[in-house]
């Protein structure tokens, strides 16, 4: 008899035995590679660095991107409801009391996101590439944390861009040794470029830029509904953690 295996259905997680496994691979694959590619090329061409520092700083801006811009009209974490203020501790899954932490506090989710969306911003531009990947590190750290601490199923996602942070952070290393050493920081070599890649970068910047202001104002719009809709209701007392023991006034 075969034994037969349950089929690999989406789970919304992304810390499965079969990603970690995944992961595993792709890491034995890659250091194959790499290896291979020292013993027959010693040197990295000059041409390959650009192409490659440019496809870490795009996946980790859209990734950086498509969780800060969210969180302006809190679609990550949503906003605090009865039946979230009525579960108690024992009720609340590690992550699911992260999710009511964050939905507390729409000023937090806004300040998280623009902890996100800035250094995507930076990453755009040349000149502040690593100033951009040294914010997503220490903005990655912080995420990875919360992941881990709190059961979050996302650690190996946040693991691989603290990872692409902390590389493109390391392409910048001998300027950044020498400028926590207080000595003379070399300036960028200066690149002749089309005058299309020179401003071509401002582009999306505007766009991201207004992209937060749509976001923004979705989340401002949900807020003020919110609190139309509780005026004059026991949930306004609820969603300031109180709970109304009699509906009628006891000073009369």
């Amino acid at each position: 008899m075969h034994k037969s295996w349950p089929p690999l259905l989406p789970t919304g997680s992304g810390d499965t035995l079969f990603d970690w496994t995944l992961a595993a691979l792709l890491l034995v694959i890659a250091l194959v590679a790499g290896t291979a590619w020292t013993a027959f090329q010693r040197k990295v061409s000059s041409q390959h660095v650009p192409v490659l520092s440019g496809l870490l700083r795009f996946f980790l801006a859209y990734s950086l991107l498509s969780y800060g811009l969210i969180k302006f009209n809190f679609g990550q974490f949503g906003l605090l409801n009865d039946w979230q203020l009525t579960a108690t501790y024992g009720e609340s899954s590690p992550m699911g009391l992260l999710w009511r932490f964050m939905a507390t506090s729409p000023g937090y989710q806004w300040l998280a996101g623009v902890a996100e969306v800035l250094p995507a911003l930076l990453l755009l531009h040349r000149r502040t590439v690593t100033l951009g990947a040294l914010l997503a590190a220490v903005t990655m750290t912080n995420v990875l944390a919360l992941n881990l601490f709190f059961d979050v199923p996302v650690k190996l996602f946040s693991a691989h861009l603290l990872l692409t942070a902390l590389v493109l952070a390391a392409a910048d290393l001998p300027r950044l040794w020498a400028f926590a050493q207080g000595k003379a920081v070399a300036a960028l070599p200066s690149t002749l470029q089309p005058a299309l890649w020179r401003w071509g970068s401002w582009l999306p910047t505007v766009l991201i830029l207004a992209g937060v202001g749509i976001h923004a104002q979705r989340g401002l719009s949900e807020l003020a509904d919110q609190r139309t809709e509780t005026q004059g209701t026991p949930s306004l007392l609820k969603s300031r953690g109180f709970h109304l023991v009699s509906p009628k006034p006891f000073n009369r």
